[in-house]
């Protein structure tokens, strides 16, 4: 069995309690075997504090009044009966809960009335060799408890974020596959008898769609490697050339530009490829359009993510899901802002400005 540095410093307390015991007792008279057994009876329960707390406790109180009434040692050299005391209801106070040490204090506190009644002065002693170190015990494990309890909500949060989290990119990778899927097995229905090449072409793209898809469901469970984010994207600018393809090939116009000053973060990343997947998965379902354009600008601090098209799509009518509130969840994760709603010259833009800092920024977030 290994022995923990808390049993090395209890061994050591309790060896030097019995060393000074042993010693008041010599000076006092020559001590009979009984009497070292009392001794070594209030220097144990100091070695097995942590183990065993209440009789510990119950056990040091004991003898520490056995020793005082048979007199084994003066009054005066009684101090060393307190520290025994003292350290054995700190640990029951410690590793206890209240409906536990309470007893341990209560007859400490007893015990310390009696001596008063027996000597007066040493009640000033006494009950602070009791109360203070227990009180001591239970604000420590107090506090322990709290830091328990804030770990523990901060796990079932962290929990919660990741199972939101996964159920937002469950929720993109399906409704931008299946949303290309619909079409074209809609497309691939009504020219199978007229045009058969176009309907060929249809379940091409069906194919593609559904099993890029299934590799993406895959990486945002975690199926890849564990010391990566299995869901980032592996190459932004292919992963977004990707997009606008696949958008194409269900009968929108998009056109890319994509500008970048610096290395974007895994985590921004993943927030910029989402949010251009959904904005096109609107455009392909809510907009009826027939040409979008898809913008991002990454400067040193912050990257800007813009998506138009020439549809007809409302903000009620492009945002009755979860899309742009999934978005806007994901940008205001990252501290940024996000605008969705029609454009000006006509159509729908979502613009999402995202800030960043780089390994290499110093000062304060």
């Amino acid at each position: 069995m290994i022995t923990t540095r808390g049993q090395v410093v209890d061994a050591a307390a309790a060896v030097a309690v019995l060393v000074v015991g042993g010693y008041a007792a010599q000076e006092s008279r020559n001590p009979t075997w009984w009497q070292w057994v009392m001794v070594c009876a209030v220097a144990a329960p100091v070695a097995l504090r942590r183990r065993w707390a209440l009789p510990a406790a119950v056990v040091a109180l004991a003898a520490s009044g056995g020793i005082l009434i048979c007199g084994v040692i003066p009054v005066e050299a009684s101090p060393w009966l307190c520290a025994a005391v003292a350290l054995t209801q700190y640990a029951a106070a410690a590793t206890l809960p209240p409906s536990h040490s309470v007893p341990a204090l209560a007859a400490g506190l007893s015990g310390a009335a009696g001596l008063g009644l027996w000597r007066p002065a040493a009640l000033l002693v006494a009950l602070p060799a009791v109360a203070v170190p227990w009180m001591i015990g239970w604000l420590v494990r107090h506090r322990r408890d709290l830091a328990e309890q804030v770990f523990e909500a901060r796990t079932a949060r962290a929990v919660t974020d990741e199972r939101l989290r996964l159920a937002r990119d469950m929720h993109d990778i399906v409704a931008h596959s299946l949303s290309m899927i619909a079409m074209k097995a809609s497309v691939a229905r009504h020219v199978a008898a007229v045009r058969p090449e176009e309907s060929l072409t249809a379940l091409e793209v069906i194919e593609t769609a559904s099993r890029e898809a299934l590799i993406e469901m895959r990486r945002a469970v975690g199926l890849l490697r564990a010391d990566q984010d299995p869901a980032t994207p592996r190459d932004g600018d292919q992963d977004l050339q990707t997009l606008a393809r696949r958008t194409e090939q269900a009968g929108v116009q998009v056109e890319t530009t994509l500008a970048s000053e610096t290395t974007l973060p895994p985590a921004v990343r993943l927030v910029v490829y989402r949010i251009v997947q959904e904005a096109l998965t609107n455009v392909v379902r809510h907009a009826q359009a027939t040409r979008c354009t898809v913008n991002v600008e990454a400067g040193t601090e912050s990257v800007t993510v813009r998506v138009v098209d020439n549809g007809t799509a409302t903000v009620a009518s492009a945002g009755a899901g979860h899309g742009l509130r999934g978005m806007r969840e994901r940008v205001a994760a990252h501290g940024g802002s996000l605008h969705a709603g029609p454009h000006t010259d006509g159509g729908f833009a979502v613009t999402a400005c995202i800030p960043f800092r780089t390994a290499g920024q110093g000062g304060q977030p």
